[in-house]
């Protein structure tokens, strides 16, 4: 029942049976015992109270406790006895500790019974009065020196509390030393101002619980309300104990789990071989001495689940290794918020497996199961606390991730730098070209003094028709190649809605599809279009063929020509290649004057890049922003600033390690870091201003070592960004300023009051924080917020386990060659007997820490 801890469980406080005056069975006598049971395990009552006016029958109670421990129902002795104050006498419940009111064969209720009436006749009536005031009850049966609470039944009603208590008598009645400590109860109480005017009398509020007060088999479980307790074992101690804490253990109904959390974990081969460890899905503590292998449990969760070690991690790693062993498997049974199961895992040295409740391999990381993980080890607390920027996004848990465009933004922006250092190259390339044209046009002109150039007219026309056409054939090849790279990519339009079939809106996806369809005949005619140009590229070649042959049947002719020129120094076949060549260069000036006038595009491309990579990271920073905001609403203690490409320092620093060598001083960095946001508006006013706002900060010298170091790591830089600033106050302090603990105490009770995680697993926070931060803020804390997230703590600290109430305490022992983990709860005893033992160093320690305490007082 208690396998996972404490649990919520029905409880009715008010039962009564055959054996009470007013219950009605008219089934057979033998059958009592089953049917009332059955009819108990049919309310969902788990834990009962027998209470029959003014009597109690230890056969009948001992009869139906057995029968009903069979169905897993726990049933306490008591009685509904009427005090003799009031009109009509009070209704009270006891509820009395059966291994001391029957110890040793003994029946002290009934004792106490035959007191309470004596020379009164007819006791069982549920009016007859006892003999009793509410003082005697307490002084009766305090002086037996047995375990007892009481409940005041149907508080609101005749014969209840308020009904009968007037005037001054429940004040004198609150007054009175035991009240408080054994009054635990209410039930049935419906009237507000009641409970007013019990609070102000009293001074405390006990619990508000339910009983069905039955008067047949059918009463049993009915009403309008119901009694839940939070227990983690059935006996006597854990119930009073949870009427005792009912703010945290006693509940109208079972609450809803909303959030994911990890069920159990098992182990294959290695330390834990054949143990599964069932976790509640609220506060989980790992006790154990020092080594003990406390830290193994919670490092291999972190592995299964993926989660990187912060400090420590080659030891962390070699841990986890020596904890699974050659070929160990580990799995962690999860639930998500949704209530939906999932295998999580992972043989050592291999990847994650995913598993859903069908058996299926959902390939995905096991961090998406759940809404967020919070993972620190040992000395991570402290470490976390030291890094703002790190720290915040570990606190929104990775919710906002890289814009999804900022890549391309970068890489355009990468390509136009490659573009436009291609294009500051023209205007030297223009020089050597137009250079070459001047020798060329110079060459010739000796041919055309000397009367030859007329004479190879003909000859050097071919050759220069044959180069024009050449240049023609290789732009319609450009184009080409473009128009197949786009069309390649875009060839289909109508298989996007592939697979896809709308549920409420069939017609519109028709005429989508009749539209896409359209399309496709459209890129079809594209094709078509593709290849008839191919076609004439293929006639293109043909005709420079038929060109070249003509020219080739021209041979005899150009070269009877040469023959008769009779100049000596004249290279006649170098006349026809410098034609040629000197067409050439012109195609070329052509071609580079194209380039060049494209200048101003590529630099409009540059800063539409530059703004988009702004605009997204300016969206980031307002999610961050936003979430800062709504942290800051949610607590008092923390208060998280955020300022868009703040960290000036940060860049300062960068600037420095990428620029190192240029001579530049550190007054020019921080004037450099001054003048400029980022790395992109630095290469912007090198790449498209020639530098004016850098040659305005360094020297000349300093410049052109600058402008090496950019032109080698453009790309690099592009990519980086200058982080924004976070600065987190503590207390209205900067966290940075505050001492280690103190930041590792802010960082923890931030987390813990936020409602954005699903799990937190921490090594040992005690480590980090010392015990007054434990007892005043991370308790209260952790009992606030163990109902929405699951915690699992390793910890020395017996604060953790006992004062937050944990749910599962796991105890943690480490022998030779295996490590046990026994598997308890803060209601079991063999548990209480641990805690003492690891934590409090023996009951012994932990007596004379009483003692001495108490005398200090």
């Amino acid at each position: 029942m208690f396998e996972t801890g404490l649990q919520y469980v029905r409880a009715d406080f008010h039962l009564h049976t055959c054996k009470d005056k007013e219950f009605i069975y008219s089934g057979e006598q033998n059958s009592f015992i089953n049917d009332y049971v059955s009819a108990l395990k049919e309310a969902n009552i788990n834990i009962g109270v027998i209470t029959n006016h003014n009597k109690f029958d230890r056969e009948e109670y001992k009869a139906i406790r057995k029968a009903a421990k069979k169905q897993d129902i726990f049933i306490l002795p008591g009685v509904e006895l009427t005090v003799k104050e009031g009109a009509n006498g009070i209704h009270t419940l006891i509820v009395f500790d059966p291994d001391e009111w029957f110890e040793n064969g003994n029946n002290h209720i009934q004792t106490f019974l035959t007191a309470a009436f004596a020379t009164i006749p007819n006791p069982e009536n549920r009016n007859t009065k006892s003999i009793y005031d509410l003082k005697n009850v307490f002084e009766q049966l305090d002086a037996y020196g047995r375990d007892y609470f009481i409940l005041f039944a149907h508080v609101d009603q005749n014969s209840g509390l308020f009904s009968e208590c007037k005037g001054g008598l429940l004040e004198s009645l609150a007054g009175f030393a035991p009240f408080r400590n054994r009054v635990l109860g209410l039930q049935k109480s419906r009237t507000r101002d009641n409970l007013t005017q019990f609070e102000r009398c009293c001074g405390y509020l006990p619990a508000l619980v339910e009983g069905s007060d039955p008067k047949s088999i059918t009463d049993i479980g009915k009403g309008d309300k119901c009694t839940y307790l939070k227990i983690g074992e059935y006996s006597y101690a854990a119930i009073k104990f949870a009427l005792q804490d009912y703010r945290d253990r006693v509940s109208e109904n079972i609450p809803d789990s909303k959030h994911g959390f990890i069920e159990s974990i098992s182990f294959q081969g290695g330390k834990f071989d054949g143990q599964t460890i069932m976790f509640s899905r609220e506060l989980n503590t790992l006790i154990g001495i020092r080594g003990s292998g406390k830290s193994s449990v919670l490092e291999v969760v972190r592995y299964v689940l993926g989660l990187t070690a912060q400090m420590d991690k080659e030891y962390k790693d070699s841990l986890v290794k020596n904890v699974f062993g050659s070929g160990g498997k580990a799995t962690l049974n999860v639930i998500d918020k949704h209530g939906k199961r999932y295998a999580v895992s992972r043989i050592f040295g291999e990847r994650i497996n995913v598993l859903d409740e069908n058996g299926n391999d959902l390939n995905i990381n096991p961090i998406s199961l759940f809404d967020g993980v919070q993972y620190f080890g040992q000395k991570d607390l402290s470490s976390s606390a030291d890094h703002e920027n790190g720290l915040l996004e570990k606190l929104i848990s990775g919710r906002i991730g890289q814009p999804s465009n900022l890549d391309s933004c970068v890489n355009e922006l990468i390509r136009t730098v490659e573009r436009l250092l291609d294009v500051s190259k023209i205007p030297q390339q223009m020089a050597e070209v137009t250079t070459l044209q001047t020798e060329l046009e110079h060459k010739l002109s000796i041919f055309k003094e000397k009367g030859v150039s007329d004479k190879l007219k003909k000859q050097s026309g071919y050759a220069t028709d044959i180069t024009k056409l050449d240049a023609v054939k290789n732009r319609m090849d450009v184009i080409l190649r473009d128009i197949r790279n786009a069309f390649s990519k875009n060839s289909v339009v109508s298989n996007v809605l592939d697979g896809y079939s709308s549920d409420f809106n069939k017609d519109i996806f028709e005429d989508v599809s009749a539209v896409l369809s359209l399309i496709d005949v459209q890129l079809i005619q594209i094709s078509a279009c593709i290849a008839e140009i191919e076609k004439q590229r293929s006639g293109m070649e043909d005709i420079i063929s038929r060109l070249k042959e003509r020219t080739d049947n021209l041979a005899d002719e150009f070269a009877e020509i040469k023959r008769e020129i009779k100049d000596e120094t004249l290279d006649v076949d170098s006349f026809v290649k410098m034609t040629s060549e000197l067409q050439k260069t012109k195609e070329k000036l052509k071609q580079l004057s194209e380039e060049a006038s494209s200048k101003s595009k590529i630099e409009a491309s540059f800063t539409k890049a530059a703004r988009e990579r702004n605009d997204a990271l300016l969206m980031t920073y307002n999610a961050y922003k936003a979430e800062t905001e709504r942290i800051n609403q949610s607590q008092t203690e923390l208060r998280i600033e955020i300022t868009f490409k703040g960290d000036r320092e940060g860049f300062k620093s960068q600037l420095k390690n990428d620029f190192k060598g240029t001579g530049i001083s550190d007054i020019k960095y921080q004037a450099i870091c001054n003048a400029f946001t980022d790395y992109m508006e630095i290469i912007e006013d090198w790449i498209v201003y020639e530098g004016n706002k850098l040659k305005s900060i360094v020297t000349p010298g300093e410049y052109v070592k600058l402008e090496d170091k950019l032109r080698d790591q453009y790309e690099e830089l592009l990519s980086r960004q200058v982080e924004n600033k976070v600065d987190i106050y503590y207390h209205e302090k900067l966290l940075r300023q505050h001492s280690i603990g103190q930041r590792a105490s802010a960082l923890i009770l931030f987390i813990l009051t936020q409602d954005d995680n699903d799990i937190i697993i921490i090594d040992q926070p005690e480590d980090d924080l010392d015990n007054k931060v434990i007892y005043d803020e991370v308790i209260t804390a952790i009992g606030q917020k163990k109902p929405y997230m699951q915690f699992i703590f390793a910890t020395h600290n017996a604060n953790i386990p006992v004062l937050g109430d944990s749910e599962r305490v796991l105890i943690v022992e480490f022998h030779e060659t295996k490590i046990d983990v026994a598997q308890g709860n803060i209601d079991l005893g063999s548990t209480h007997k641990q805690i003492v033992d690891i934590m409090e160093g023996g009951k012994e320690a932990f007596d004379k820490r009483q003692l001495i305490y108490t005398s200090w007082q």
